[in-house]
């Protein structure tokens, strides 16, 4: 049997052929001859034959090459001397890798004295040492940013278990993973922020995505929470924005704490976020930064109010490269 191949596919160096029956057989077959574009390979035929083979298919591990023009493509499979078209579709590449480090807030270390405690139904870390990969800071009003100087998160934010609290939602494109926590970037009457800085391809294009939740021991209840994120290009000081995008999110569950009959953590409604973006031309980096700008926003004639200190809720934040703008 063989197959050829269209242009913009190739059978690699280390490809293989593999005859599968589900459930039951998984071969490597024999190559009997091979070139970039066509591979020659033993087959036998089981049509209906009873045997433990019958029923099986071909599996052969072709690539498309990084300039391969996307859509249908033809090459053409011969057995003996019957000849029939064989059909690829090519599709844009898609990692799966997230250049941001720890975005599900798993990775974190307490001090000697930290530990869980619960607070109305809600459990949060105590006196964390630091939030792995993440600076961590406060906006101070009148345009003044500040980190933390040990790096230590204090009260800048909160991070909220996930097991105990969440109840995350479905995510079909990138599942949550066992271990993933919440910050709340509001931390205790602060307006906080967390961001990083992560390595980028110029001209290049990129998704940011993330979820947003409403913290139901807010009070009043009824009080909006607020989330800026943004992507700067270098270093966020001055840093240029690259892209950015301001949230509101307003309660809309069952009840007003923890106890009430029914009430989960996720009833406000978790909400997935998309911030597209291109690197700039010479930026071979950018920062990620969540904030929350409070009532007065970043405005540097106000100063700071993060009203309240219970905040917007964030979680599964993610970093990936993506198709180019159509």
């Amino acid at each position: 049997m063989t197959f050829t191949l269209p242009d913009g596919i190739i059978f690699p160096h280390d490809g293989k052929v593999v005859y599968v029956v589900p459930g039951a057989l998984h071969r490597e077959l024999h190559l009997l001859d091979r070139g970039p574009q066509f591979v020659r390979f033993e087959n036998t035929v089981h049509l209906n034959d009873g045997s433990p083979e019958a029923g099986g298919f071909y599996l052969v591990g072709v690539r498309a090459l990084d300039n391969a023009p996307l859509g249908l493509a033809w090459g053409r499979l011969e057995i003996g001397t019957t000849t029939a078209p064989l059909r690829f579709q090519i599709t844009p590449h898609r990692p799966t890798g997230n250049l941001i480090g720890n975005g599900g807030f798993d990775q974190y270390a307490f001090k000697p004295d930290g530990k869980w405690y619960d607070n109305k139904g809600v459990t949060y870390a105590k006196n964390l040492r630091q939030l792995t990969s993440w600076k961590v800071g406060a906006y101070e009003g009148k345009g003044v940013w500040r980190a933390s100087p040990t790096g230590e998160p204090g009260t800048f934010i909160d991070l909220i278990q996930g097991n105990a609290s969440a109840n995350f939602p479905e995510d079909p494109e990138y599942p949550f993973a066992p271990g993933e926590n919440i910050v709340d970037i509001n931390g205790a009457k602060s307006c906080g922020f967390i961001e990083q800085t992560v390595p980028v391809t110029p001209g290049s294009w990129y998704e940011l995505s993330f979820y947003t939740g409403y913290h139901f021991l807010r009070d009043p209840i009824t009080a909006p929470t607020y989330l800026r994120a943004e992507v700067l290009a270098g270093d966020p000081a001055p840093g240029t924005p690259v892209v950015w995008d301001d949230y509101i999110h307003y309660y809309s569950g069952k009840g007003a704490s923890a106890t009430d009959a029914g009430k989960k953590l996720n009833a406000p409604g978790w909400r997935k976020r998309r911030l597209r973006f291109q690197a700039p031309a010479g930026a071979d980096r950018v920062t990620v930064r969540f904030a929350n700008p409070g009532r007065a926003g970043f405005d540097k004639e106000l100063s700071a109010n993060p009203d309240g200190d219970t905040g917007m809720l964030l979680a599964h934040i993610r970093l990936s490269p993506a198709p180019s703008a159509p």
